[in-house]
């Protein structure tokens, strides 16, 4: 059952509740025991229970909380079971997106001058993909990270989840060579940064220059517990298209947090057998969504695969729609379930 801590990111107090419970019933300790005897003879006197029934109340408690603690280790074991099966973008895939709809990163370049001569240093910048997910950079320069760029090109580029939080969250590392654009590339380059950050007016002040992490040579993704340490060429990177439900699956995500959060609960319930007591979308891609749930106070990331892969906005309504259906027999009308998409 440890495994769970580290393929889940779930909390390991579970994990420990449960394995402290089998040390308790293999010790006895189920609490006082109360019953007494029958005889006659003891009527308004307190006895001592017998050796024997005490032995069978033992062992009566001990199956009916070993039931229970069985009944909670398969219905985990379950969840474990969906989970290792649960669709997902492939690593290339899910990279190629993260690049593609975050704008923030993490720029380290080799110090160039002072006591941190020769060690990295690092900056968060903003940046724009290109059309194979290359970083672009417009920078000032007075910033110190331009002045190592200039001096030695080597550098390395991360890039966290939007809704990054701890390790259990996904985040890509580029290692490569981020160049000062010669003259006559500048206004291409720039051209593709401002279609990508529409507030990014100042790029065209004589101060920012285009810096393009053209030759990037090895790409590190990390998907979060389960997912670690997953290396990606730079080919595939490159030839990998991003996620088409990418553009609008922010909208779609806090639609159903601020909306339909029942209706999570019960499609988590319903489609990985495990009931929670609350649902939080974090994010979404053309294969199914990515929720955190709080089950017995304790954090549990779940992947909840659609019925069928889709493409676009049309189709992804249709099936959330489709699957809220299924999972909410008894609780809503067919008519109520109906209207859990409408508004996207």
């Amino acid at each position: 059952m440890a495994h769970r801590a580290v393929f889940l990111g779930v909390s390991p107090v579970r994990n420990f509740r449960i394995a402290s419970g089998h040390l308790d019933r293999l010790h006895g300790n189920f609490g006082p025991l109360t019953s007494h005897s029958l005889d006659k003879s003891a009527v308004g006197k307190t006895k001592k229970p017998s050796r024997q029934l005490a032995s069978m109340q033992t062992v009566e408690a001990a199956a009916v909380q070993s039931g229970a603690a069985d009944a909670v280790d398969k219905d985990w074991e379950a969840f474990d079971q969906h989970q290792a099966n649960a669709a997902r973008l492939d690593f290339a895939e899910e990279a190629r997106t993260l690049l593609d709809v975050v704008r923030v990163g993490t720029l380290s370049t080799l110090a160039s001058d002072g006591a941190a001569s020769g060690f990295p240093s690092g900056s968060v910048v903003e940046y724009a993909p290109d059309d194979k997910g290359r970083p672009i950079f417009m920078l000032s320069s007075i910033s110190p990270h331009t002045k190592h760029l200039r001096q030695d090109s080597r550098c390395s580029f991360t890039v966290l989840a939007p809704a990054f939080r701890d390790l259990a969250d996904a985040r890509v590392s580029l290692t490569g060579h981020a160049k000062a654009m010669p003259e006559e590339r500048q206004d291409a380059v720039r051209s593709v940064y401002k279609s990508k950050n529409a507030d990014s007016f100042w790029a065209d002040f004589g101060d920012f220059k285009p810096f393009y992490m053209e030759d990037i040579v090895a790409v590190h993704f990390n998907g979060g517990f389960g997912r670690a340490g997953r290396k990606v060429t730079p080919e595939q990177l490159m030839n990998t298209a991003p996620d088409p439900i990418a553009p609008f699956a922010a909208y779609v995500v806090r639609h159903m947090n601020e909306d339909h959060k029942d209706s999570l609960i019960a499609m988590v319930k319903h489609f990985t057998g495990l009931t929670v007591d609350q649902t939080l979308l974090m994010a979404l891609d053309r294969l199914g969504m990515d929720c955190v749930c709080m089950k017995d106070k304790e954090r549990v990331k779940c992947r909840l695969p659609y019925t069928r892969p889709v493409s676009t906005r049309g189709e992804l309504k249709d099936v959330i729609v489709e699957m809220s259906k299924q999972a909410q027999v008894g609780q809503l009308s067919v008519a109520q379930a109906t209207q859990v998409m409408s508004e996207v």
